[in-house]
């Protein structure tokens, strides 16, 4: 996963002043066009209200319009997911199933409890946090706020059903007081001793949280009559928070019908994100997207490597719900010939460019590029200053001028080609 930063944010906004004029198109049908001279915002915080009538997400006193489609194209939420019965990818989240979004959705109608397979666990579980914070999920609903302090109950149960549920299976490798860090604990704030006498549920402290974390960037646009609206056409993504741990995984357990698969990184325990709101991936070197299944058969295996990174978000301090598990230089004969390229620095007077990547696998393969008319071969050596990659490339005496882009050609033992992938080079380039 990608880090979505305020300062890349920032990035689009100076690089988005010299952009053509576009059109967005509302649920409703209205036709906006961009105000001119073009006039851009950006805003990264918790989200305080959805509007599901008028396709609109709240943030940081913003009021930023969700849009059908931008240039005939349909606008997607990044960060989001809508799976099948079987956890099949359906689509993403926009102006036409808007809905989704909301709290009482996720928790009583889009939970999906079937299985990616028999030992997978359930595909989306129901939320454990709610899209909103917890001061305001637990307040009586005004007006059109989309609060429900009955769903905010469901949520909590839902996370203290699934937080218990995987720490029984650890409970080996961890004290019993590890659930008062889940939040088991009495009116006092005591953590339990004894498995056999927990404190009553209702005394149990479910964690604060915030409100998922609204990252979006774009201009202003107007409909006929003037009215002025916030559309995220330079970037966008909603997610609960972007909390990352790395390392080696200490130890992992399998799901079943109602716990997900799981593991512990040190004393982290991470499961797969139960929300229907949000997505689930999992990657391997290269960024190559592999199964679940794969992953901790890997693991069973013994062949995760020592760092793997999991990104998503927590509940408290010590149960991780993950969005992305990236074990970085993993490889499986499933996922085919791979080939990446990234950190272009090139520059265009010299004819000089140099980038970094990864094939795999290697062996009995060679690599070259195509740069305009230009075949270079690439030497397979690992490089310094990039752990991971299998190649570091530096060529020169190029002519580099309206070239942007790149073609990295694979051939086998016989000189055949078996893989070509393109790749644009152009944010690489410094003159």
């Amino acid at each position: 996963m990608s880090m979505r930063t305020a300062a890349a944010l920032c990035s689009l906004l100076l690089t988005s002043l010299a952009s053509a004029q576009q059109v967005a198109v509302l649920h409703n049908g209205a036709a906006l066009t961009q105000k001119q001279p073009l006039e851009v915002w950006s805003v990264e915080g918790p989200l305080w209200n959805i509007d599901a009538q008028n396709r609109t997400l709240e943030a940081l006193g913003r009021i930023v319009q969700i849009p059908l489609s931008i240039d005939g194209q349909t606008f997607i939420i990044s960060g989001t997911e809508v799976v099948n019965e079987d956890g099949g990818f359906v689509a993403q989240i926009g102006a036409a199933n808007f809905d989704r979004l909301s709290d009482v959705n996720a928790a009583t109608r889009d939970f999906v409890m079937s299985t990616y397979c028999p030992e997978c666990g359930p595909v989306r579980f129901g939320p454990v946090r709610s899209i909103f914070s917890t001061t305001e999920a637990r307040l009586n609903p005004v007006g059109a706020l989309m609060r429900d302090p009955e769903i905010q109950t469901i949520i909590e149960d839902n996370y203290f059903g699934l937080a218990v549920g995987v720490y029984l299976r650890y409970m080996d490798e961890l004290p019993v007081s590890f659930l008062g860090k889940l939040g088991v604990r009495n009116t006092q704030g005591q953590y339990p001793t004894s498995l056999f006498q927990l404190p009553p549920r209702t005394q149990w402290k479910y964690p604060a949280t915030s409100g998922a974390t609204l990252k979006m960037a774009g201009h202003v646009y107007v409909d006929a009559k003037g009215n002025e609206y916030l559309i995220p056409d330079l970037g966008n993504f909603l997610e609960f928070a972007e909390n990352v741990v790395v390392g080696p995984v200490t130890s992992f357990r399998r799901g079943d019908e109602s716990t997900p698969d799981s593991l512990r990184m040190g004393n982290l325990l991470v499961t797969m994100n139960p929300d229907p709101r949000l997505e689930v991936m999992f990657t391997g070197i290269g960024e190559t997207p592999i199964t679940q299944d794969l992953f901790f058969n890997a693991a069973a295996k013994g062949l995760l490597p020592a760092e793997v990174t999991a990104a998503g978000y927590l509940v408290g301090e010590h149960m991780m719900f993950a969005t992305h598990i990236d074990a970085a230089t993993f490889y499986h004969p499933s996922m085919g010939i791979v080939v990446s390229a990234d950190r272009f620095d090139v520059r265009v007077d010299r004819g000089e460019m140099r980038w970094r990547g990864i094939l795999a696998p290697s062996e009995g393969y060679t690599l070259s590029a195509e740069i305009g008319k230009s075949i270079e071969p690439i030497t397979l050596v690992p490089s310094v200053d990039a752990p991971g990659a299998t190649y570091d490339a530096k060529i020169e005496g190029l002519n580099l001028k309206g070239i942007t882009t790149l073609d990295l050609v694979v051939r086998d033992s016989k000189g055949v080609e078996v893989h070509r992938q393109t790749f644009d080079f152009s944010e690489g380039i410094r003159d």
